[in-house]
């Protein structure tokens, strides 16, 4: 009986983390950069999330990032932010080789100012980044092309690559 309620209990578990669909869940967070009530309402769906997997967890602190882009009050906008960057190094922890955690945390950093000191892995970022679009596809990734592609185009856009990496980049967007 133990066994069964604990199988159950990690069944419940997964699915509930794999309920998120991602497709929806990026739509979502998308629209959530300029709608402060889509923000707060796609925080809590993420919050409700139990054992999140790395992808949750980096699209949770992206999000909770984001909410400090609503916020009027400059103290609320530094703890939003504090407290996104916090969760997406978690999801970091978690799986520190999943491209798109890696490019949630590089593109908040590229659009947060230096100044305020959340822009410290922003190189490390883009390096891993990089490596692995060198070595990997889409597919391999289980990421639809047009998010793979747009990766890609945002990291060539974002001048934060040198000659070499935007040739990667780029051969890696015409393979």
């Amino acid at each position: 009986m133990k066994t069964i309620i604990t199988l159950i209990f990690f069944i419940g578990s997964f699915y509930q983390s794999k309920a998120i669909d991602i497709n929806q869940l990026r739509k979502d967070y998308i629209l959530s950069v300029e709608d402060s009530d889509k923000a707060d309402e796609l925080c809590e769906k993420l919050e409700a999330v139990k054992n999140p997997d790395a992808i949750i967890l980096a699209y949770l602190g992206s999000v909770q990032a984001i909410k400090g882009k609503h916020a009027w009050n400059p103290v609320n906008k530094l703890s939003y932010l504090k407290q996104g960057f916090a969760t997406i190094d978690k999801g970091i922890a978690k799986d520190p080789n999943q491209l798109e955690v890696r490019f949630l945390r590089f593109s908040l950093q590229y659009y947060v100012p230096a100044f305020l000191g959340y822009s410290k892995n922003l190189i490390a970022d883009k390096n891993k980044i990089v490596a692995l679009i060198k070595n990997t596809t889409a597919s391999d990734l289980k990421m639809s092309k047009d998010v793979f592609k747009n990766i890609i185009n945002f990291m060539i856009n974002s001048k934060k690559c040198n000659a070499q990496e935007i040739a990667i980049l780029k051969k890696a967007l015409n393979g």
